[in-house]
């Protein structure tokens, strides 16, 4: 029974590799997009940081 299920009829190996491909290729899109999310992230991040250090030495020279 479970074989006959897997086996499909004969094309079992056609439609289990056809899951297999789309199943890799959805979870190589997640990870290469979370790695991008990261990456925007953190030059958003070094983009907020050098943009306060500049106003901070901004207000430090209208001191002087």
């Amino acid at each position: 029974m479970i074989s006959e299920f897997l086996n499909m009829g004969g094309y079992g190996l056609y439609i289990w590799l056809s899951y297999v491909f789309a199943a890799l290729s959805l979870v190589s899109l997640y990870y290469s997009s979370v790695k991008k999310l990261a990456s925007i992230k953190s030059a958003e991040h070094l983009y907020q940081t050098e943009k306060n250090e500049e106003a901070s030495i901004s207000v430090q020279a209208n001191r002087f």
